[in-house]
């Protein structure tokens, strides 16, 4: 029964399709329900710690002065807004502030769910490191398909970058960090735009990078922190298939439903089909982001492979030779599963998550490590 009602709620609305009757297909996505059940009641203590530092705690006036809300970054649908929340000094209207680095986070959610409500923990616990945090609202399938999410993606990074004097950030220490889905995005969206940078016949010519059309191209992001992301669709639609779950996901139908389209929105591809650039490319290795990979061995919804293999696929790409000019960093989690890279940095006061110092770590190590370019 479980399982035919996730079919009904989540199955394809844009294709003909048949509820399952296969006992194993039925028991795999009985099992997977109850477990997303199981890990709401698991989430409850993180409820209530949120609830009673905002309403407790904090206050209104405070919260207020903590986060701006819901302001509009693109005018192609009300879902266009977001979130910014400022550092202890940081509050809107400071004046004479530090310029800090922004970390512009995208949620996760199969490209289809998700809110940046949600992620109010998350986004204080990294502003409490003192970063600037913008968390935006994205349009997802069935409304749109992946094509306008990265639209999306993009409008939010621009906003954060035109708007760095207004809320006190540094724009040469723009960070762009994704979970899930999100990391998806992220990842395809940065390293698409670079490699256009690099394959731009004006560069070659020894025009001013500076000078690149921003209505053409993304501002410069210093860095991507990737938490359990997809980046080869076509072997995350195999494990989901194997799971039971190809035809509730709406990862396959906002992604083209097609070999083709599933090979041309992954990361990994996009890499492998522009290794002669990550070869000779010098523009390349100056616009590229520094990258920390972040996965847990125990993900069994996106598989630790997914970032392993993107890893890899990089270090394919680079010459041995140019390796050291780019800053990817992996950081494997034997305990941690997918959720947790997200949820270990949310405050519990029933008690503290043993991945939280280590994951907080990982991120200001990355965040606030100076470039190869400021070390040699």
């Amino acid at each position: 029964m479980l399982a035919w009602i996730m079919y009904l709620l989540h199955a394809q609305t844009d294709a003909n399709f048949n509820l399952p009757y296969n006992p194993t297909r039925v028991l795999k996505i009985n099992i997977i329900v109850l477990n997303h059940l199981l890990g709401w009641v698991l989430d409850l203590p993180m409820v209530v710690t949120y609830l009673y530092w905002r309403y407790w705690q904090v206050g209104t006036d405070d919260f207020r002065r903590i986060v701006t809300r819901d302001i509009v970054y693109s005018d192609a649908s009300k879902e266009c807004r977001l979130d910014v929340y400022h550092p202890q000094d940081q509050s809107a209207g400071a004046e004479g502030r530090k310029k800090r680095p922004a970390i512009v986070f995208i949620y996760g959610g199969s490209w289809s769910s998700g809110q940046k409500l949600i992620y109010t923990p998350l986004g204080n616990t990294l502003r409490e490191l003192g970063y600037v945090v913008v968390i935006p609202d994205y349009r997802k399938y069935p409304n749109v398909k992946v094509d306008a999410m990265y639209q999306d993606v993009r409008a939010a990074i621009k906003w954060t970058v035109d708007h760095a004097e207004d809320i006190g950030v540094d724009v040469d220490m723009v960070y762009v960090m994704g979970h899930s889905a999100g990391a998806h995005l992220a990842c395809q969206v940065v390293l698409s735009d670079v490699l256009k940078k690099a394959s731009n016949e004006s560069l070659k010519k020894g025009k001013n990078k500076d000078n690149l059309d921003n209505d053409t191209y993304l501002p410069q992001v210093e860095g991507l922190l990737l938490f359990a992301g997809v980046y080869n669709i076509e072997t995350h639609y195999q494990h989901e298939a194997a799971r039971g779950v190809e035809k509730i996901s709406a990862m396959g139908r906002a992604m083209g439903s097609s070999v083709e389209g599933f090979r041309r929105e992954s990361p990994l591809e996009l890499v492998k089909m522009h290794a002669d650039l990550f070869a000779r490319s010098e523009d390349l290795l100056d616009m590229a982001p520094r990258i920390l990979f972040v996965h847990g061995e125990k993900d069994t919804t996106v598989p630790l492979l997914q970032s392993t293999d993107m890893y890899n696929m990089l270090g394919q790409a680079l010459p041995p030779a140019r390796r050291d000019q780019v800053d990817i960093r992996m950081r494997l989690y034997k305990k941690l599963n997918h959720a947790h890279c997200v949820t270990a940095l949310m405050p519990n006061k029933f008690g503290i998550n043993r991945m939280r110092k280590s994951l907080i770590r990982d991120i200001v190590d990355f965040v606030d490590a100076p470039s190869l370019d400021e070390q040699s």
